[in-house]
């Protein structure tokens, strides 16, 4: 009953084969990690099995009336069966260190092995007259087919299942054979009819497709779920680096501007966002501030403020005023973007020589809000914008730019609507947005302040406003305040 060196050696050769037949299900690290963990669990369940049969045979109250035969090859096929498992999780941990998968040809004899036992504990009932011949068809060992068989599912392999119950079905159908031919007992003896063993073999063959499906499909939803995550995994590697690469591209240091403090902020929502702030100076001296808001958040409007970034920096040399630097900023971007994105933009000019009394030249393409607190009064003024948003068309033509003088301690707030939109839910769990009138009330209030404390103050204030609401839109401010 046993199998001999070459029925293994050539086992082995064909599960290398149909193992090749798999490489279109090609293992990844992901996948190899799982199913060895799977291994693991399916060498403890078995070895859970054994001892729950163990303690039921140790626990019966005629278990000294059964007959030594029987006891002795019970025991001696289950010990064999957990000092299996117990090496399968040897070798489980071996291939973990090394980050290799376990042999194929192990498992082949993995395999092999877990069906002999059974078939051999019930060769060992036969033989040694434990029990009558076809009662030891039916004998406890049967269900421990069904359980290697159903466990191999755990393995991820169908072809296995196949094996398993091929195996299996071999075995007891070859007991059968031996009963009725070899002790030449052709009429059973245990009031069953002779079909019923046969078909006992036949269901087991059954099962092992059967658990194949089983393993089909559960592999199948464990390798889509795995490669769920190595994309999932590799975009969030993606947008760190994109995330990583927007941030390089905002200003590192304020700008040395005499008369003005100018402070910058951004946090977008996501890895990230579609607000950019910049500020940069031309070869005559003359400072231009911006922000800029991209029309929703994400990796698609992070390229566009890189694409706003660039070409603000590109023409601003050519274009000595915001109205011709706007207007050919617009026309670039109608250019490249699709239907339906758009940029709201607002830029600010210093010229060293017109700003000594606190002049500036402001455009807003469609951007706001922007804010204007007035330190001699203490009032604070909004700025609307003068012109549509830029992408929206492109023989639009912006300008002039408006004029704002900001005397001692004026302060003037370039914000994205992220800060006024930004909402919680009140007490009648309506929803209710920060606002501009809590904005304006929070420059108010912090207008004292140093331009880059101004900003984490208004920042803190919306913060603690939305409580526990998660932050919807991107959040960008820039503080230009006269010193």
């Amino acid at each position: 009953m046993m199998a001999d060196s070459g029925t293994l050696a050539r086992m082995a050769g064909a599960a290398h084969r149909w193992h090749g037949a798999e490489s279109g299900l090609a293992e990844s690290r992901a996948f190899r990690e799982a199913s060895l963990r799977s291994e693991s669990r399916r060498a403890y369940a078995v070895i859970s099995i054994v001892g729950i049969m163990l303690v039921i045979m140790v626990a019966r109250q005629n278990v000294r009336e059964l007959d030594p035969m029987l006891v002795m090859a019970g025991g001696i096929g289950l010990c064999v069966l957990v000092a299996l498992q117990f090496g399968v999780l040897a070798l489980v941990s071996w291939a973990q260190r090394r980050g290799r998968a376990i042999p194929v040809w192990i498992l082949v004899v993995s395999v092999v092995l877990e069906a002999l036992i059974p078939t051999a504990m019930m060769f060992a009932h036969i033989t040694g007259h434990a029990l009558p011949p076809y009662s030891s068809l039916v004998s406890p060992p049967l269900l421990a087919y069904g359980f290697m068989v159903t466990l191999t599912t755990l393995r991820l392999r169908p072809w296995m299942c196949v094996l398993a119950g091929a195996l299996c079905a071999g075995g007891h159908a070859g007991l059968l054979l031996y009963v009725v031919h070899g002790l030449g007992l052709r009429e059973p003896t245990t009031g069953l009819p002779f079909a019923a063993y046969a078909t006992t073999s036949f269901l087991l063959l059954v099962s092992g497709v059967a658990a194949a499906w089983v393993a089909r499909e559960v592999r199948g939803h464990m390798e889509g779920a795995l490669r769920e995550a190595e994309a999932r995994g590799r975009m969030e590697q993606d947008m760190s680096v994109a995330r990583s690469i927007q941030r390089a591209l905002l200003p590192r240091s304020a700008p040395a501007i005499p008369g003005f403090e100018v402070a910058g902020w951004n946090r977008p929502a996501d890895e990230t966002g579609g607000d950019y702030y910049d500020w940069h100076v031309l070869p005559d001296g003359t400072w231009i501030v911006s922000l800029a808001d991209v029309a929703g958040h994400g990796i698609g409007p992070a390229m566009v403020t890189a694409a706003c970034r660039a070409y603000m920096r590109a023409s601003s040399a050519h274009h000595g005023d915001l109205g011709s630097l706007t207007t050919r900023i617009n026309r670039l971007l109608a250019d490249d973007l699709p239907d339906g994105r758009f940029v709201t933009m607002v830029s600010v000019l210093i010229r060293p020589g017109e700003s000594v009394d606190g002049t500036l030249a402001l455009l807003s393409a469609g951007h706001g809000p922007i804010v204007l607190y007035v330190g001699e009064s203490g009032s604070v003024k909004d700025i609307l914008a003068q012109d549509v948003p830029l992408a929206i068309e492109p023989g639009v033509q912006y300008g002039p730019a408006e004029r704002v003088v900001l005397g001692r301690g004026d302060v003037l707030a370039l914000v994205t609507d992220g800060f006024v939109e930004w909402a919680r839910f009140n007490a009648s769990r309506e929803r209710e947005e920060f606002g501009m009138n809590r904005l304006r009330e929070s420059l108010q209030r912090h207008a004292g302040l140093p331009a880059d404390e101004i900003i984490r103050a208004i920042t803190a204030d919306v913060t603690a406003f939305a409580g526990e609401e998660r932050q919807q839109d991107d959040l960008t401010m820039v503080i230009v305040k006269r010193a």
